[in-house]
């Protein structure tokens, strides 16, 4: 026999007494093996071990349940709801809990929505409770439901239902509280079947979380992100560290005296080549560095595997250390956490990262958040640089282009109407460019590739094209400083440099304004690239638009032209020339739709960057 031996009583024998030892294995849970032929499961067996297992099978006009779970410490619950979908809300529950030492069943109901909550029928009709018990470290009930209730909160089994499996705490009183882990089959299961649900993919939340276990985690619905834990074994504390992962790619924990990164112990468990692997490192400054040798350190690797598409690494690390670069866990430090490529076998600059909201205390068994990923000069950074180039560069690109014989010759200021435009979106453009590259610049505290996803290595260059975008952002105004007079010879030489990196920086600005929208970290809905996409189209074809009139506006001009100059002198009186002349279109107004447009476009992206 194998594993632990756990001591249940001991008898002193001397010479006139018999005494005996007798001993039990840890608690258990036996897979069903009617399971799939005459009984319909839900369990977690596939695992290699059961922590629990739902069972049904009909009987007559009767479904029979069995529940068990493994009790582990304290007072637990284990529910099942019969569901529409696979979210919690409007579910007949069934409830096997612990209290006291005492099991007991319960049937309730889960209150519709998405702040759904759950409530205790106090008199279930018709479902009646065959046998509820407590031994060796297992809670147990069976019951009887009916296929077809008159009570609207006993669904009938007749029909197909989703099933959602929960365990939870169950406080003083007998009062089950909030969950600590929740599944949910793939699809709607038939009760009156001994069909089995497919087991739940991904990772689950460990049950022992906030009980024997230190935890931190991101869970959705019914499965996990990742999942970081921790549990101190005399002088060691072991990790546990999950990850859902493809490709090449890491989880990093890091061991910090603040909340970033600089002077960091660090673990990180990877996935390369299909194979998954521990490295043991330390962060200099901004500088990552792996410790290949494990010698000395104190840390042992227990496990590494790749399953079901689940990395998962399990290493002993020692509470008191002497090794400058792998910290005591004495003291609490804050939890940072980083994902990010794999190259080469080497980790690659994280994609993704968050920090405790405090310092953890690794020697307890504390669930630990994230801080709210502070995204502020990121947002900041692309919501200039989106007001910059979508609004104020487009106006004032397209004003000085077409629209410099606009407003009858009026003036603002004693400049031209045209000019004044121009001027103003062109010096926003300016303020508003050089104002974001120097907040991202102090966000990000140096020049730094971005780690992006796989598949996606345009976007590295986001970094470098927006260099190129603020360096032709500064010199076209420092041109216009030296620009020659209308009359003079090279003044057609300042028009086409001006015009040409004018608009050069607005092509670049928007192909870096999209590539910074898909990074990684900007995290932005996709739904900005599609208005992005949108307001470039609209963009050129305004362009096009305006191009093409003025090609036949100059036509025209000019075959009237022609028109005037055939004619005799007596006919050429201001009134005939007046009437060979077509009425002046006023531009304007489409210029102030094309200004409605780029504002619309802009406002969107920027509110969407904001929300994300």
């Amino acid at each position: 026999m194998s594993g632990d031996v756990y001591f249940k009583a001991t008898i002193v024998h001397t010479k006139s007494t018999d005494y005996k030892i007798t001993t039990s294995l840890p608690p258990t849970i036996v897979p069903d093996s009617e399971c799939g032929s005459t009984k319909g499961c839900q369990s977690d067996c596939n695992t290699g071990t059961c922590s629990y297992q739902v069972t049904w099978k009909r009987s007559g006009d009767l479904v029979r349940f069995e529940f068990q779970q493994l009790l582990g410490t304290g007072n637990k619950y284990q529910a099942v709801g019969l569901s529409n979908d696979s979210l919690m809300g409007n579910d007949s529950v069934m409830i096997c809990k612990s209290s006291a030492d005492v099991a007991s069943f319960e049937q309730g109901t889960n209150s519709p929505g998405p702040g759904s909550y759950y409530a205790s029928l106090r008199n279930p009709n018709d479902v009646r409770t065959i046998e509820t018990s407590q031994a060796d470290g297992v809670i147990k009930c069976v019951v009887e439901r009916p296929i077809t209730s008159n009570d609207s909160n006993v669904f009938p089994l007749t029909e197909s239902w989703y099933l959602l499996h929960a365990i939870g705490p169950v406080v003083p009183g007998g009062y089950v509280v909030k969950h600590t882990a929740t599944t949910s089959t793939q699809n709607k299961v038939d009760l009156l079947t001994a069909n089995q649900p497919p087991p739940p993919s991904g990772i689950g939340l460990d049950p022992d979380c906030g009980v024997s276990k230190g935890c931190q985690f991101s869970c959705s619905g019914d499965s996990c992100s990742y999942l970081l834990t921790w549990q101190v074994r005399d002088d060691l504390v072991r990790f546990e560290m999950m990850e859902a992962l493809s490709g090449n790619n890491y989880q990093a924990m890091g061991f910090s005296s603040d909340n970033k990164m600089g002077d960091d112990s660090v673990m990180a468990c990877k996935l390369n080549g299909g194979s998954a692997s521990f490295e043991l490192g330390f962060n200099t400054g901004k500088s990552y560095s792996s410790i290949p040798d494990l010698t000395g350190t104190g840390v042992s690797v227990i496990e590494t595997s790749y399953t079901s598409g689940v990395v998962r690494c399990v290493i002993d690390r020692p509470i008191n250390s002497t090794n400058n670069q792998v910290f005591s866990l004495t003291r609490n430090w804050y939890l940072l956490r980083a994902s990010g490529p794999v190259s080469g076998g080497s980790l690659s600059t994280h994609r993704s990262k968050t920090s405790s909201s405090s310092t953890v205390d690794f020697l307890s068994a504390s669930l630990v958040t994230e801080a709210e990923a502070d995204l502020l000069m990121v947002k900041l950074h692309g919501s200039f640089m989106m007001i910059a180039w979508v609004m104020f560069s487009s106006i004032g690109i397209v004003t000085a282009r077409f629209f410099k014989g606009g407003w009858e010759g009026k003036t603002l200021g004693g400049i031209k109407v045209w000019f004044q435009i121009h001027r103003t979106c062109m010096v926003s453009v300016f303020v508003l460019t050089v104002a974001a590259f120097v907040i991202i610049f102090i966000d990000v505290g140096e020049y730094r590739e971005v780690a992006v996803s796989d598949g996606r290595d345009y976007l590295r260059y986001h970094p470098v094209l927006g260099i190129v975008v603020t360096a032709l952002t500064v010199i076209n105004p420092i041109m216009s400083l030296f620009r020659c007079g209308p009359d003079d010879k090279r003044r057609p030489i300042f028009n086409i440099a001006h015009f040409l990196v004018g608009t050069g920086a607005h092509i670049l600005a928007a192909i870096t304004v999209l590539f910074g929208m898909n990074i990684d970290r900007s995290n932005v809905s996709m739904d900005a690239s599609y208005v992005m996409y949108a307001y470039m189209a609209t963009f050129v074809a305004i362009e096009l638009a305006f191009e093409l009139q003025r090609i036949c506006e100059k036509s025209f001009n000019s075959s009237n032209d022609v028109a005037i100059e055939m004619k005799s002198t007596s006919e050429k009186s201001e009134k005939s020339i007046q009437f060979e002349k077509r009425p002046a279109i006023k531009k304007e107004t489409f210029l102030y739709i094309h200004m409605l447009l780029m504002i619309a476009f802009c406002v969107a992206m920027v509110v969407i960057v904001i929300t994300s």
